[in-house]
């Protein structure tokens, strides 16, 4: 994982989309279900991951239903 890498992740990708530009799939943070209203408000299930190097650098990841909400770096170079 890196700071090009990081980059080129953007709001709205699938999880396999993802992991295709960083070459590895992440390790699951936490999972978290909100049922929702069938037929009003779909149900929301979000995953956390997070890509860590050897260095301690890396990202972490929000999915909610498969789709990327939001990604923190830390001393991605």
């Amino acid at each position: 994982m890196n700071k090009d890498k990081y980059d080129k992740i953007h709001e709205g990708m699938a999880y396999q989309e993802v992991v295709a530009i960083i070459g590895t799939n992440g390790e699951e943070q936490g999972s978290n279900k909100i049922e929702g209203i069938p037929g009003v408000i779909p149900s929301v299930n979000t995953k956390g991951y997070e890509w860590r190097n050897h260095d301690g650098s890396g990202m972490s990841a929000m999915f909610p239903n498969d789709r990327l909400m939001q990604k923190i770096q830390y001393k991605l170079q």
